[in-house]
């Protein structure tokens, strides 16, 4: 998603009528058909790392259930969601909508996607969802964006609903790894993006007033060649896509020349090539909405 000028202002016609207006991005991928087929194969790798489960909260989605997706994107995880829930009202929603993919006359009967912030949700959404998934929105969000999209998660999940959060962590891997790091870290600061944001999720779900926050674990496998299924070739690439994807920022912000950054990635590709053990950490954060007093 191509970011706003910083002093910009927007504004939205949503599915309920309302013109809202629409906070400015923080956001330093593109949004382009490049991003939506990257966003594709990161949703493979995604849910094969993740025992093609799409729903990691303790919840059975029944008919006339709502569920929301935050920053939906291509509307991977939605469709995933939707293939195994066909009963379920299902509503995504992003800043941009390019990359929304074309439904059928079947989807549309459960699919709605609009703009939409997280930031900002409609009013007339409170209580409404039993299921909130939102992922890897880490190049998006400042520390005061994490605190405001919880509360407002907070606010439209139905008492005893649920939210599933999945975000990036650190890459194991060798030298050039550590010097990407490094650059990223430079930029998430100098973007306001709050680069650590698995460390603070935990206490922001706490403060807001969710109960049963639990995290999990997950290791992707970037390193090496020769997995059967390519998924460690896909993911490879997904990722380094995500990197790619931030040469204007940086290059822009003065934190490095076209060429230093380009030769950083180039190392970095060649590192988790020749590393076998190379790998991304993911986390699920899941917590819910305390249910209602009887």
């Amino acid at each position: 998603m191509s970011c706003p000028p910083e002093n910009s202002s927007q504004s939205e016609q949503r599915s309920d009528g309302q013109i809202h207006p629409v906070a400015k991005s923080l956001y330093i991928l593109p949004t382009d058909e490049r991003e939506r087929k990257r966003l594709e194969v990161q949703n493979e790798v995604l849910r094969h790392a993740f025992g093609d489960r799409t729903v990691f909260a303790p919840i059975k989605l029944h008919a006339g259930d709502k569920v929301l997706d935050s920053g939906t994107g291509s509307a991977s995880w939605l469709l995933d969601c939707y293939n195994a829930n066909k009963d379920v009202t299902f509503r995504g929603i992003d800043l941009k909508t390019s990359i929304f993919p074309e439904l059928d006359d079947e989807q549309k009967q459960q699919i709605h996607l609009d703009a939409g912030n997280v930031l900002q949700l409609p009013s007339n959404w409170t209580g409404k969802f039993q299921l909130l998934n939102q992922r890897l929105l880490i190049a998006a969000l400042s520390q005061e964006n994490w605190n405001t999209a919880l509360r407002e998660i907070y606010r439209v999940l139905a008492p005893g609903g649920w939210v599933q959060l999945v975000e990036s962590g650190h890459c194991v891997s060798g030298e050039a790894t550590r010097k990407h790091y490094a650059m990223l870290q430079d930029l998430f600061a100098k973007r306001g993006l709050l680069f650590n944001c698995i460390d603070h999720i935990p206490n922001i779900l706490k403060d807001t007033g969710f109960d049963n926050i639990t995290a999990q674990r997950h290791e992707i496998r970037v390193g090496g060649a020769g997995d059967e299924d390519r998924m460690t070739a896909k993911a490879r690439e997904s990722f380094v896509g995500v990197y790619k994807g931030m040469q204007t920022p940086v290059v822009t912000m003065g934190i490095r020349t076209e060429g230093e950054f380009k030769e950083l990635v180039e190392d970095l590709e060649r590192e988790w090539e020749s590393h076998a053990q190379s790998k991304i950490i993911f986390y699920v954060f899941i917590a819910q909405k305390p249910p209602a007093s009887v």
